[in-house]
This record gives structure tokens, C-alpha cells and sequence, in this order.
């Protein structure tokens, strides 16, 4: 499904915002020149593909050095760390991830036996119970809203899920008042069922009631995460890769 120009538009225009370019940089130019934002007290750098556009971000001496690769070698985690790593030796990659976005909710049903729940202790709980990497990956840390699923009586068919067992979250963050960057996370002994789809599915329309595009960032070494996000009426619109500097 493609997305309409408006949505486009207004994701080109965060996007813009987030990399310090101006708000129509993304819209002007040939598509084929790369946009450099050169910010030479930037903490990372990025490279971004949007749409018909790419963008780099970071310290001048970064940017400069870029211009002898191709998008397709910048968008690489290796490729983009070698280049940062020859001017800041103690850089670190954050990784590659591929940029979703979309229109309208998924029509989901939730399963017999569960509520939504916006309780802060039923996160936590859930954040308690799941490896760390898998906490930070998901932001709900740092989520600004947040709801789980939750069990609202003992399943007679799984004997492991108890009355109030907090079977998965997601949450949102907010970047520049236009995106919902949202995060699932799914209780490690409870995977596999469509429990966190169907709480993205809460997310995803809650994030509509309030004005927001929802974003869905799959990690390139994560492909459930990509085909989570396609059955969930998302639209592939680009790629980000990050490297930190030290």
C-alpha cells in the first residue's frame, strides 16, 4: 500500500526537523543529490533514506568524506562506522533499521480472556520479565504512553497464562509533535500468539486519535520485526543508520 503525498509530506517535514535541515529541503533539489546536515557538535551521525531522498548528518569532516560513497555503502552499519571511526576513533554503530510508516489502524480483534490495560505497574512488570536487550530495544522506558495486555482471567487452554499475567506492551514516543515512534514487547513465555500485534494494534489508534503518523523502525537483523510491521498495514518507506560518537 503506498502512502498518500499529505502523509509523506508530513513525515519529510519531521524528518527535516529532526536533521536541522529546512522544512523544505526534503521537497527541493534532484532526488539523485544527496542532502549533507552538517552539525559539527552532533553526538551521531546518521544517514538517512527517505522516500526518493537520502540524507547525512553529522561533523563536516564525516560529511565530506561520505561524498566518495554511494547510498547503498553508506546505508551499510559497517560501511558508516569505518567512515565515522577514521576521524572518532571510539564511535559505535547503533545499527541499521528500516522505516515504516502508515494511514489507518488494523482492523484486530483481541483474544478472549484479556484487557487493555494503561496501568504503569503492568509495564513495569512486563519490562521486569524480559531481557534487557529486548527492553531497550522496545523504548518503553522512555515511552511518554504506554498500555499492555493483560490477562483478565486464568485460560483454561494455557495453563502458564494467570488471571492479570501481563502478556505484552507498546508504547510511543513523540518526535517533533508529528510521529508516534512506536515499541512492542511481548512477554518472553507468551510469544508467538498475536499478543503483541494486537496491542501495536492499540497503539497504532490511539496514536491516530491524537494526530500522530505512527513509525515502525525494524532492526535489519530483526525480520520478524519487518513482517510484523507489513501485517500490521505498514508502508516501507526508507532506512536509518546510526553511529554514536565518543
Amino acid at each position: 500500500m503506498s502512502l498518500t503525498e499529505q502523509t509523506r509530506q508530513i513525515v519529510k517535514l519531521a524528518w527535516s526537523r529532526m536533521l536541522r535541515l529546512e522544512d523544505t529541503d526534503l521537497d527541493l533539489g534532484d532526488p539523485s543529490v544527496r542532502v549533507e546536515a552538517v552539525e559539527d557538535d552532533a553526538a551521531a551521525v546518521t544517514f538517512v533514506r527517505l522516500f526518493d531522498r537520502t540524507v547525512i548528518f553529522g561533523p563536516s569532516e564525516v560529511v565530506g568524506d561520505a561524498r566518495r560513497l554511494d547510498d547503498d555503502l553508506l546505508a551499510q552499519e559497517r560501511t558508516l562506522l569505518d567512515l565515522v571511526r577514521a576521524h572518532h576513533g571510539g564511535a559505535r554503530a547503533l545499527g541499521a533499521a528500516q522505516l515504516f510508516y502508515c494511514e489507518e489502524p488494523p482492523q484486530v480483534s483481541p483474544p478472549s480472556g484479556v484487557a487493555v490495560s494503561f496501568e504503569p505497574e503492568h509495564v513495569a512488570e512486563l519490562m521486569a520479565a524480559c531481557p534487557a536487550d529486548d527492553v531497550a530495544g522496545s523504548g518503553l522506558a522512555d515511552a511518554v504512553w504506554a498500555a499492555t495486555l493483560v490477562a483478565d482471567r486464568a485460560s483454561p487452554q494455557d495453563p502458564q497464562i494467570a488471571e492479570e499475567q501481563v502478556l505484552s506492551a507498546a508504547g510511543r514516543e513523540v518526535w517533533q509533535q508529528m510521529i508516534a515512534q512506536l515499541g512492542v514487547l511481548s512477554h518472553p513465555e507468551h510469544r508467538g500468539r498475536g499478543h503483541g500485534r494486537c496491542i501495536a494494534a492499540v497503539a497504532m489508534e490511539e496514536a491516530f486519535v491524537d494526530g500522530l503518523i505512527p513509525q515502525w523502525r525494524a532492526a535489519l537483523e530483526n525480520p520478524s520485526s519487518r513482517r510484523a510491521a507489513i501485517r500490521l498495514g505498514f508502508t516501507l518507506a526508507g532506512s536509518q543508520t546510526t553511529v554514536v560518537l565518543e
